[in-house]
């Protein structure tokens, strides 16, 4: 296991300088990996100091690196950072070629003091750390340089590999890792074309995300313990709808052609699938998806209702992917229509399963199974609605579960006409697992929350659901989810009318199309088992994600699985070995190393009024299916927001051995 050798990281210093390795701390009691793929991690630096594993590292070498990098990174628009980063570097370059002198080490200190003193940004306030650590942990290294004029560690520098990454808190919040400053900086350039094309490097789904995604990205922005996050999700619909109003496709270009005609099978026209068929249709394959629906978009198109995501939006982008030449077959299930053997037959050289769970998790109640007319499973619901097929509710109805589903299915209900609609929760408001935003419209528009209760009997007369019985909890000792475990209260029962029951308590897939005797195995929560970081099954050539690996999640998350596996299945086809390449093991193990620091937050304008969206009344929203929130306003108000980020930029330079490239 790799060990400590010293560390500043967050201003604690860790000196096991003077242990031998077996005495010395586990890097990963710092949240370090040993590893990054197959290179061993020899050393970390970054905005928050030095992390040292290899007492044989040449310091002063990776800090050239680093600051050259900086450079490269820095914007310009303030002279401390763009002018103190490039006289680092130079100084740095000047004392590795034997140019140096003992008076250059002093002259450091003050320009990186300087440097972090006068930058208006993150990248250069922060940049400087490691520089000032170095110079008075490992003075030996610089002045080994400037007396021998070379190295005298042992090992041959030019081995090493160096990984650089420019992050910033909200990135890194992010699954997919989109560039949030990129974009958010050309939206307050006016550059909209832009500001659209980072959002694409990641995902076709920019005006879907921009409206339906739960932005963990804003969870991560410095601005919280200021004012309030960035409105960074209704940023990027702003753009998508701007871009689609102004007709800025061109960025759908197919960017690398290097597969040779070679195909792609993918199972699910879900977010995930469409996410990788899109990047791989980018690297130059030939990509064919397989749908049981009658139309694309998996559980965006059937499982989230129209208020929320108009459906000409989602076939819209679903549209720019197939004009790359995607193509995708609907009304075609595999197992039925047609088999994993035949795809193979079909000259596929890979297939990636993203099928989503479209059947619903049981409650576990009285006459859940006896068919009562009247009980419908939320996601049966959410289908048949989004279907266009004609749904019966009655006037009073329950619906089931504290999730987006259930807040789905009972702000529908509400739309459809149903005079009540009651919700009922087995916690309470705070444990919900539902968006903040949908849980206070579904107050707004007069739902009925009954928290801490719980189903027990779904009731019937002649076999029609006339109501359920429900028992009150209470929250007792925390269960395996971290929240309290709730717990029935005896002789509490209650009923509550209803002419129809809706379950939303979770959903499962279906895998019977892989076949008994498939290599694919499955996990005791019955989704997938995948190589956590190439999304390979134990198939050969069969690769997953999405929800068919990740179970309910989200949609930034089931995009973030597609794009690692699109990437591994290009390797697997090139090289006849998946693998993703250093960088996206990188970007995993930043989500550990603390890019949010909630206790260093740098310091910046408060009182800086975060922009909303436009909602419809209550009264027009509650009339029918037309979008409910509808962005920005306009331009000055995207440009407002955007100017609100303060680009908290913090740069990561890994420096590993040798090993074994993955995606060389």
């Amino acid at each position: 296991m790799a060990k400590v050798f010293f560390s500043s990281w967050n201003g604690k210093i860790i000196d096991e300088r003077k242990k031998v390795a077996a005495e010395r701390k586990d890097l990963q009691e710092l949240k370090f990996p040993g590893q990054l793929g197959d290179r061993a991690l020899r050393a970390f630096i970054g905005w928050a100091g030095l992390v040292v594993s290899d007492p044989d590292l040449d310091l002063v070498t990776a800090l050239a690196v680093f600051y050259g990098k900086m450079q490269k990174e820095s914007c310009g628009r303030c002279v401390p950072c763009r002018a103190g980063s490039k006289i680092i570097s130079d100084r740095l370059a000047a004392i590795l070629s034997g140019e140096g002198k003992e008076s250059d080490l002093e002259f450091l200190v003050e320009i990186a003091d300087l440097v972090a003193s006068g930058s208006l940004c993150e990248l250069g306030i922060s940049s400087p750390k490691p520089l000032k650590d170095a110079l008075l942990y490992f003075r030996d290294h610089f002045l080994t340089h400037i007396s021998a004029h070379q190295s005298s560690l042992t090992k041959p520098l030019s081995t090493d590999h160096y990984e650089t990454i420019l992050t910033a808190p909200c990135r890194n919040g992010c699954p997919a890792h989109i560039n949030i400053p990129g974009y958010l900086e050309s939206i307050r350039e006016g550059d909209y074309e832009e500001a659209l094309a980072i959002n694409r490097e990641k995902t076709p789904f920019v005006g879907t995300l921009g409206r339906v995604c739960v932005h963990p990205c804003e969870s991560n922005c410095n601005r919280q313990p200021v004012d309030q996050a960035l409105s960074i999700r209704l940023s990027k619909r702003f753009v998508a709808d701007f871009g689609l109003r102004n007709g800025y496709d061109q960025q759908l270009k197919k960017q690398v052609v290097k597969s040779a005609g070679e195909r792609v099978a993918i199972i699910g026209a879900g977010p995930a699938g469409i996410n990788a068929a899109y990047q791989l249709s980018r690297k130059g394959y030939g990509v064919t998806v397989y749908e049981a629906l009658p139309v694309a978009g998996g559980m965006l198109a059937v499982g989230i209702p129209s208020y929320r995501l108009p459906r000409d939006i989602l076939n819209y982008e679903i549209d720019l992917v197939c004009r790359m030449g995607v193509e995708i077959i609907c009304n075609t299930r595999v197992g039925s229509d047609i088999t994993i053997d035949q795809i193979w037959q079909e000259g596929f050289k890979a297939i990636f399963i993203a099928n989503g769970l479209h059947e619903s998790a049981t409650m576990g109640c009285e006459g859940e199974d006896a068919c009562y007319l009247g009980y419908m499973p939320g996601v049966e619901f959410l289908r048949r609605i989004n279907l266009g097929q004609k749904v019966e509710l009655g006037d009073t109805i329950s619906v089931i579960g504290g999730g987006n589903v259930a807040m789905d299915c009972a702000r529908s209900a509400v739309r459809l006409g149903v005079k009540e609609v009651n919700l009922i929760y087995r916690r309470t408001r705070n444990e919900m697992p539902a968006n903040a935003a949908e849980i206070r419209a579904a107050e707004e528009e007069g739902i009925n929350f009954h928290l801490l209760a719980n189903p027990v009997c779904i009731l019937e007369d002649g076999g029609v659901v006339s109501g359920m019985e429900c028992i009150k909890m209470e929250l007792g000792d925390p269960d395996v989810s971290g929240r309290r475990r709730p717990v029935p209260v005896d002789g509490s029962e209650f009923i509550l009318k209803a002419e129809s029951v809706i379950p939303a308590i979770g959903q499962v897939a279906n895998f019977d199309f892989l076949g008994e005797n498939s290599a694919v195995k499955l996990s005791r929560w019955g989704t997938l088992e995948v190589d956590d970081n190439t999304m390979e099954t134990a198939a050969a050539g069969i690769f997953a994600g999405g929800d068919a690996v990740l179970g309910a999640r989200t949609v930034i998350e089931a995009i973030a699985t597609a794009n690692r596996a699109a990437v591994a299945i290009d390797a697997y086809i090139r090289k006849a070995r998946a693998a993703v390449g250093p960088a996206f093991y990188f970007e995993r193990f930043l989500e550990t190393a603390g890019v949010y620091n909630p206790d260093g937050v740098p310091e910046m304008v408060g009182a800086r009024k975060r922009r909303e969206e436009e909602v419809l009344p209550v009264s027009e929203r509650i009339s029918g299916f037309a979008e409910a929130d509808l962005g920005f306003k306009g331009p000055g108000t995207a440009i407002a927001e955007s100017e609100r980020c303060v680009k908290c930029l913090r740069l990561g330079l890994a420096v590993l051995d040798a090993g074994r490239a993955e995606n060389d």
